[in-house]
């Protein structure tokens, strides 16, 4: 079991936080459209990211585990789809991951490959109940 300690700080610029997590700092931030000084990427492109890296990273995890299987490309690009409701809130709504990957494995070899990945990754078993997620495998 994981732990993770993620700490932000409202900044007094724009809609910058600063984030710190371990030894990284990073900034969230708002497009200048909306309020902010567009100096890092905002919530939902934070949220977006996550999903993609995660799969990538859950591939190359397997891949070290068996050295059998070649990784020559792992691509994602994530689409999310936000919902702004009558009372202001908004959501994201639909995300759509399509994947390119590349491996040394015959056909049934890497699509039990690709469902190992998918079903291993942690951002994505956790976005699934929340969020219908949509996989495309290119």
């Amino acid at each position: 079991m994981g732990k993770y300690i993620i700490s932000s700080k409202l900044r007094k610029v724009g809609a910058q936080v600063d984030t710190k997590t371990g030894i990284h700092q990073f900034i969230v931030d708002e497009p200048i459209a909306g309020h902010g000084t567009d100096a890092g990427p905002n919530p939902v492109q934070y949220l977006l990211s996550a999903v993609g890296s995660c799969l990538a990273i859950t591939a190359n995890d397997i891949a070290r585990k068996h050295p059998e299987i070649q990784i020559k490309k792992f691509e994602t690009k994530t689409t999310g789809e936000t919902t702004q409701y009558q009372d202001g809130r908004s959501a994201v709504t639909k995300i759509v991951v399509q994947i390119h990957a590349e491996t040394n494995l015959d056909e049934a070899g890497h699509k039990a490959f690709m469902h190992s990945v998918v079903k291993d990754c942690t951002v994505h078993e956790t976005l699934k109940h929340a969020v219908p997620i949509e996989l495309q495998f290119i």
